[in-house]
């Protein structure tokens, strides 16, 4: 027989019928629940009379929350301004009473959040380019790829000029089409005189396709007429100040004429394609017996088409191979080789594409660098909310007694969980507000860093403030939500009588959310030392040649006659080398860091014309080997005593191997047919890199040039840094005696050739700084935490002192749990830095290996910063007075 259980406590009745007169039906079961458990803990500690005077007591003070007798939606609808009201109130109370805990959260959300404003203003601008065009989503570039023997030769930015013509008569897709033919050339206007490198020759339909809007000049017939000109704002002000431009002529190179006839507004940062002065196409034409119209081999026109509204690019690029073999399979057949010209949509051109012959290498973006960038804005956004999550749920104890109270005086579960999340509103808008201010102080600083060009033009977007609201709501949805639903779920009666513990569901989701932002923290490190490393191996890379005090002067565009230029360029390198200062010098058609454009078919004498390869050619003079320290390895060097070497020519080892020989030794005194006739190899000479590091080296041949050259290389003496004014005073006035109506450019070749290398750089300072600011803010919300840890622990920390232990071994003790975390941060963040920067890492010919020693000091770096900040306040515990401590709580 089971035994009598006993009948449970019946609280006076009076105070139970007062709670249901007070509250409604639904509210009264939540509130008499709590009052009964109340009723039951104080019989048992305090007897019933203490109980059930306390019951009517609790019941009695209830009637202020009569108006909850109305249905919750009845009063949501009613009082909800009364209500965010109080929130807010409350709000506002409890920052003042906690300013640390506040300063924390919100230092934390609004680094992060400026951070994310950083990065996606930067992104933002990155993939804006040539968005601004009106048939921006239906503008294309034609992009030229080659094949020889079924291999692909060479992808190619810039297309043959027959291909953009042929489109547009052979695909009614096409609305039109329009190329640009590349120059750089001395540009004069009486005494005015500059070298001009964004030159394009252009077709009348270039103005129409893109939205290049002219400030003078009519769009339709500006370019129509041959030696016509239309030229930027920019030129216009540099040539002819006040002046009206219209009807002005203007000389190219001292021996092309041409008449302006409009003035374009200064293209935009985010173009792909920039130009001060663009020169009607049927002045090309006339000067190249219109072969710059019908070629299908001349491959340096960008071109671009614009397709009809609705066009499918893919099956576009289907139907115009078919339509390309039947015009040109003969062709393709007699000589082996196969052309494509898939098309680019222009809005990708500045991020995804990198392409022999881009109309602005130097400034082109790198789309997967833009993606990485994006990744690291959400998780420095994610750790600042992580933080507000950990440090909200860390107080939890520290306020249940304020949730108990609450609770016992009617307040409900809904009712404190908007509570909650107003706070979450709060600190997000004000961590927003001092967040704005930062981008607003910062920006200037933060484009001299990045090389960047943003402005505070955003705050006047629309889209900016939407999607601001939208980060701040989701925001204070993600970081609170979960702190309202714990803080709110607790019981008054085990708050009130002090035996609230932390949740164990909840302690376990701060180490989650812990581990997760140090292992955003290692791979943010380790990425960068990798970037660093990356780029260091670069600058350090033995390129095959001597770039040291190298002085590169651009030839001269405007000379009086050819037959004068051999003579005087001669008297030039005379002049020069009487400079003790100054201890070589060379001409050439490029130097290294220039890309190379000249290219041509070439093949063995012995082999039939079909097997003509395609390779690039830089012309150089007897001394330009000598000069950049190129070793020759088999044959020998250009010579002034051989009159024979205008008909022979020079290889790199690339370009040895490239025609099928064997070995250096083995191409010497071997015929080639390159150009116009059959050419002797004289020589062979070490592989090197005309181009960075990230390309690789290509096949090179080196044909003698001893008439005009675009560059002149002065090698200087290591100690003419001294006096380096002199010398560039002695170059440019020789210069300009014997060149005159030439501008003096100069540069120095490790600037020239090392800015290849700018985007790079750029990815790797914002990389860092990124960084930088994701481990603060981790270390600032670990610091909060850590406190609380501390706080906590207080009691502890005393009997550990009372009983002997020293500071070092209570620091180590209540750190050890942290360092747990961070090494199994290490360990998740190893792999995932490894695969990602591997990756990134493909993009380049050369690259370094990824060792075990770059995730070592990332996660050495990160145990020490966390131990360090963890430690401090751990430490300041530890130090406090150990009788305090036991009289804690």
């Amino acid at each position: 027989m089971e035994p009598l259980r006993k009948p449970p406590n019946r609280p006076p009745a009076f105070g139970t019928f007062l709670l249901r007169k007070i509250y409604s039906e639904d509210l009264f079961e939540e509130i008499h629940g709590d009052l009964l458990e109340l009723y039951e803990e104080r019989i048992a500690t305090k007897g019933r009379w203490n109980a059930s005077a306390h019951y009517i007591k609790d019941a009695v003070l209830s009637a202020r929350n009569y108006d909850l007798r109305r249905t919750r939606h009845y009063k949501t609808q009613n009082n909800s301004g009364a209500m965010i009201r109080n929130y807010i109130k409350i709000t506002l109370r409890t920052i003042s009473k906690n300013k640390v805990y506040t300063a924390l959260n919100v230092l934390g959300l609004a680094l992060g959040m400026a951070a994310c404003m950083f990065i996606m203003q930067y992104v933002a601008f990155e993939r804006s380019y040539d968005k601004f065009h009106e048939n921006a989503n239906n503008l294309y570039r034609i992009q030229y790829n080659n094949f020889k023997d079924g291999q692909l030769q060479y992808e190619c930015a810039a297309a043959v000029p027959r291909v953009g013509p042929f489109m547009k008569e052979q695909m009614p897709e096409v609305v039109d089409f329009a190329r640009a033919y590349p120059l750089s050339m001395v540009v004069s206007y009486q005494n005015i005189n500059f070298r001009e490198n964004r030159i394009h020759i252009v077709d009348p339909a270039f103005l129409k396709i893109f939205t290049f809007p002219l400030v003078t000049g009519d769009v339709e017939t500006c370019l129509n007429e041959p030696n016509t000109v239309v030229i930027s704002e920019t030129a216009a002000k540099k040539y002819f100040g006040d002046e009206d431009p219209i009807g002005k002529m203007i000389r190219a190179d001292g021996q092309y004429s041409m008449a302006v006839t409009g003035v374009a507004k200064d293209v935009p940062d985010n173009s792909h394609i920039k130009f001060d002065f663009l020169i009607s196409y049927q002045t090309l034409n006339n000067q190249t017996d219109n072969e710059s119209e019908t070629a299908w081999g001349w491959y340096d026109f960008n071109s671009y088409v614009l397709l009809r509204p609705g066009t499918d690019p893919k099956e576009f690029d289907k139907k115009f191979e078919e339509v390309l073999l039947a015009e040109r399979q003969e062709d393709f057949d007699k000589y082996n080789f196969r052309q494509e010209f898939p098309l680019q949509p222009i809005t990708d051109i500045h991020l995804y594409s990198n392409l022999l012959q881009e109309s602005e290498p130097d400034e082109q973006g790198d789309g997967q660098a833009v993606f990485f960038l994006v990744i690291i804005a959400g998780f420095i956004l994610l750790i600042a909310w992580i933080n507000y999550i950990n440090l909200s749920t860390a107080r939890s104890i520290e306020r249940a007694k304020e949730v108990g109270v609450r609770k016992v005086m009617g307040a409900v579960k809904s009712q404190l969980i908007g509570q909650f999340l107003t706070e979450s509103v709060i600190l997000n808008l004000l961590a927003f507000t001092i967040a704005l201010l930062i981008v607003v102080i910062g920006i200037s600083q933060f484009n001299g860093l990045t090389n960047s060009k943003l402005s505070l033009t955003f705050l006047a977007e629309g889209s900016f403030w939407g999607i601001s609201a939208l980060l701040i709501f989701s925001g204070s949805i993600l970081a609170g939500l979960y702190p309202a639903f714990v803080l709110s779920s607790y019981q008054p009666s085990k708050v009130l009588k002090g035996k609230m513990t932390g949740n164990k569901a909840g302690i376990y989701l701060r180490k989650v959310l812990v581990v997760f932002q140090f292992a955003s923290s290692v791979c943010l490190i380790a990425g960068t030392l990798i970037v660093y490393q990356q780029l260091k191996y670069m600058n350090n890379l033995d390129l095959g040649f001597d770039m040291t005090e190298t002085l590169v002067v651009k030839g001269p565009g405007v000379f009086t006659a050819d037959s004068l230029y051999r003579p005087t360029l001669q008297t030039f390198r005379n002049e020069l080398l009487q400079n003790p200062e100054i201890r070589a010098f060379a001409s050439g058609t490029n130097v290294p860091g220039d890309e190379i454009f000249w290219a041509n078919g070439i093949r063995r004498a012995e082999e039939p014309r079909e097997s003509n390869k395609a390779i690039y050619i830089a012309g150089v003079d007897y001394d330009y080997f000598p000069a950049y320290d190129i070793e020759v390895v088999a044959g020998r060097n250009y010579g002034r005593t051989f009159t024979t070497d205008t008909g022979a020519v020079i290889l790199n080892e690339s370009g040895a191997k490239y025609l099928g020989f064997q070995s250096a030794e083995e191409a010497i005194n071997k015929k080639v047919f390159w150009g116009r006739g059959e050419k002797t190899i004289i020589g062979v000479v070490e592989d090197y890199n005309q181009m960075s590091a990230k390309i690789g080296v290509t096949p090179l041949l080196f044909p003698l040039i001893t008439g005009r050259s675009s560059f002149f290389t002065i090698k200087l003496d290591k100690t003419a840094g001294k006096d380096l004014k002199q010398v560039f005073e002695k170059v440019e006035t020789s210069y300009a005696k014997l060149f005159p109506g030439n501008p003096f450019d100069y540069f120095f070749l490790d600037d020239f050739f090392n800015r290849q290398y700018n985007s790079e750089k750029k990815f790797s300072r914002v990389f860092t700084l990124f960084a930088g600011f994701a481990i603060i803010v981790a270390c600032l919300g670990l610091f909060g935490l850590s406190s609380f840890n501390a706080v906590q622990k207080t009691k502890e920390i005393g009997i550990r002192k009372a009983i002997g232990a020293d500071v070092a071994h209570i620091v180590m003790l209540l750190s050890k749990e942290f360092v747990y975390l961070v090494l199994f941060a290490n360990l998740i963040a190893w792999p995932a830095t490894w695969f990602v920067m591997n990756t990134w890492l493909d993009n380049f010919a050369y690259r370094i290996a990824i060792t075990p020693l770059v995730f070592a000091v990332a996660g050495l770096l990160v145990l020490v910063i966390a131990v360090l900040t963890v430690g401090y306040k751990t430490m300041a515990t530890a130090k406090s007075d150990p009788v305090k401590a036991l009289r804690y709580e």
